[in-house]
């Protein structure tokens, strides 16, 4: 019965092109608690640079992603306004990782010193 009604509820909530009160809720909690985990893992002592900096970015891209699916309804969009979005997205990445390229800005690369 609650698998059913669980259904019945996601199939609304792809209609309406909003997601419940609940669903924003959840997704308001899991950001607090990923800002808080970004936020405590600066703290903890010994942390290799490199897992550190690869942990945070990750957790960065999951909170775009949270934020923009739900807050920014992204997800229930059609597939035309979602590449419309992730197109330019995936070129200002580009664009921003040839410019670090080009200057040496790179933090997770050893640079040689002379």
């Amino acid at each position: 019965m609650a698998e059913s009604h669980a259904v019945a509820h996601h199939a609304h909530e792809q209609r309406s092109g909003h997601a419940s009160v609940k669903t924003y809720i959840n997704v308001a909690v899991a950001l607090a608690i990923l800002t808080a985990i970004e936020v405590a893992s600066l703290y903890i002592p010994g942390v290799p640079n490199g897992f550190l900096v690869t942990a945070l970015l990750i957790m960065s891209v999951l909170k775009f992603f949270l934020v923009v699916g739900f807050f920014m309804h992204l997800r229930y969009d059609s597939a035309i306004l979602r590449s419309l979005f992730v197109g330019p997205l995936i070129i200002a990445i580009l664009i921003i990782l040839a410019l670090m390229a080009l200057f040496s800005a790179f933090i997770l690369l050893p640079h040689k010193v002379l």
